[in-house]
């Protein structure tokens, strides 16, 4: 069986009572997989569920449509459809962890709930409203949810715009500015460990280079094609993307699997592309990846997939041996992020998409920023599930410079300190832990901040 981690933090340790005294009678995950509403949320957004759904009461369900994410107040999802025991029903879904939350949460008085037609929840926990069916989802998952909490990325789904500034503020201002200092560290350094962690299970269940090579693949998604792209890995693994560029295939039919070759406005490298991908489309056809994978609204041209994948294909070309170079990288504290900024291709480097106008001026193709964050994301904490390598990951983890702002740093330092992130935050690691304290706490509460448990957290660490 394997052993479950213990959180390496003081505010590891203390957000795991916290967490466990939330739900004490139910049954959970290792409290190193701290299990919220904003994940079983994202898994019913992107419907990571087994086939052959049945209600609690034994009802067979199909779900026809998720709904659309209700950031207001009310239901978590509205104008779902789905169909139980054959009849089509149309309304809103309310998610929890547990079945007598819905009573916990007051929903039982609100008429905001009375068009709510199905309640999924994780576990069967405690009574529920007997008048709307029940889906509980703990043996009705995709994946195990251990996976699924891996696979996940709680900053990429919509969240609430939180308060011009929260009740953690008021704590966070008498604090000391070395104590605040030192608990955004400990919180980065768990962030990091989660992350270390997480790469120690996919180790479990596959080979280092197919692991690390679906790691960076999610990497280049960003926000909005990590999965795209963790899948387009998985449907070509590493030994296979290895053998193609050997043969000089591999952009051919990532291009062809990803289902992202156009039909219009074909130039002579797209034409060779097609030309590659036909003859070899009968050995990879049934690895496609779906229609409607891609999410294309709102990409800004510098990272529309298709650059992505065509720097994947790049990447495997400049560097088969990637995952033996980064790791000798990191063993000699050396930059560690170079082998993905100074990638160059002749096409990429002058054009956003396939058959799209060729740019007059160069681009980066992974900018120094975006390695940045691949190597504080996936490359150190990827580097410290290697035993030999975790001191060396640490202290290059510790040593990062800040990322640029951004969306979440941005909300995140409003929330908690009524002031730009920037003011406070001094290193990479402050920023990460900032940003694991906003996920623990802020994008869980639907309190307006009256129940959030961060300021009896940040009580009980300063009595350490």
């Amino acid at each position: 069986m394997q052993q479950q981690a213990t959180p390496s933090t003081h505010y590891g340790r203390l957000r795991a009572q916290l967490f466990a005294e939330r739900h004490a009678a139910t049954v959970r995950e290792p409290l190193t997989l701290p299990v919220s509403e904003r994940l079983l949320q994202c898994i019913w957004y992107d419907q990571r569920l087994a086939a052959g759904l049945r209600t609690a009461a034994g009802q067979p369900l199909e779900v026809v449509s998720p709904g659309w994410w209700n950031l207001e107040a009310g239901p978590d999802f509205r104008r779902a459809t789905i169909r139980l025991n054959g009849r089509e029903l149309t309304g809103d879904v309310e998610i929890h962890l547990r079945a007598d939350d819905w009573f916990h949460h007051g929903h039982h008085h609100d008429p905001l709930y009375r068009n709510v037609i199905l309640h999924v929840t994780l576990w069967a926990a405690g009574r529920a409203p007997p008048e709307i069916p029940l889906l509980v989802l703990a043996d009705q998952l995709a994946a195990p949810l251990a996976q699924l909490h891996d696979e996940i990325d709680l900053d990429a789904y919509p969240y609430r715009t939180p308060h011009p500034a929260g009740r953690c503020s008021e704590v966070l201002a008498h604090l000391p500015a070395d104590r605040v200092a030192a608990l955004l560290e400990e919180a980065g350094t768990e962030r990091f460990a989660a992350k270390t962690r997480r790469f120690q299970r996919a180790l479990e269940r596959a080979g280092p280079d197919q692991v690390f090579y679906e790691g960076w693949m999610e990497a280049l998604g960003y926000k909005a094609n990590k999965l795209a792209f963790r899948t387009l890995a998985q449907r070509l693994p590493a030994d296979t993307a290895r053998a193609l560029t050997a043969r000089d295939h591999l952009a051919a039919v990532l291009f062809g699997v990803a289902d992202l070759l156009p039909t219009t406005r074909a130039d002579a490298y797209t034409k060779r592309l097609w030309a590659a991908w036909w003859k070899l489309r009968p050995d990879y056809e049934e690895r496609r990846l779906p229609v409607g994978s891609w999410k294309l609204a709102g990409i800004r041209p510098a990272n529309h997939p298709h650059r992505r994948v065509g720097a994947a294909a790049a990447l495997w070309r400049r560097h088969p041996d990637l995952r033996e170079k980064i790791l000798a990288a990191v063993a000699d504290r050396q930059d560690a992020g170079r082998f993905f900024s100074e990638l160059t291709d002749e096409y990429w480097s002058r054009h956003f998409t396939l058959g799209g106008r060729r740019q007059n001026r160069a681009l980066e193709l992974i900018g120094a920023a975006r390695a940045a964050e691949i190597v504080a994301n996936i490359v150190l904490p990827f580097a410290a599930a290697h035993p030999p390598l975790a001191a060396a990951a640490a202290d290059r983890y510790a040593a990062l410079k800040p990322a640029p702002s951004h969306a979440i740093l941005r909300l995140a330092g409003q929330q908690l300190f009524a002031a730009a992130a920037s003011r406070v935050v001094k290193t990479a690691r402050q920023q990460q832990g900032l940003i694991q304290i906003f996920q623990d706490f802020c994008l869980t509460d639907t309190s307006a901040c009256a129940s959030c448990q961060f300021p009896e957290l940040v009580r009980r660490w300063q009595e350490l």
